[in-house]
């Protein structure tokens, strides 16, 4: 669903960058940003699996705070567009079921 799309990439990229900016970049510290990211997607009922991939991403390049707007956000925002173009109008199904 959009929301779990757009809240779980944002969630995670910020988890990445937080932990970037605190703890530096180890194995230790990915692994343990990783799944913090993952808890608190499930915590706040927001999963959405290939959003964790963003806290690796965002730790080995290092990124700031101007990366969740871009290509985070523009990038969640352009997923969902997608979603429900390609649900509504090529596989004619009700998609999204509820938007939060």
């Amino acid at each position: 669903q959009p929301k779990n799309v757009f809240f779980g990439h944002l969630l995670s990229a910020l988890v990445g960058i937080l932990f970037t900016t605190f703890f530096g970049i180890s194995f230790l510290t990915i692994g343990l940003a990783v799944g913090i990211s993952v808890m608190l997607m499930m915590a706040f009922k927001i999963t959405h699996p290939p959003a964790g991939g963003n806290t690796i991403v965002v730790m080995l390049t290092q990124d700031s705070f101007q990366f969740l707007i871009f290509p985070i956000m523009v990038g969640a925002i352009t997923i969902i567009i997608g979603g429900v173009i390609y649900n509504r109008f090529i596989l004619k199904k009700n998609y999204p079921l509820k938007w939060l």
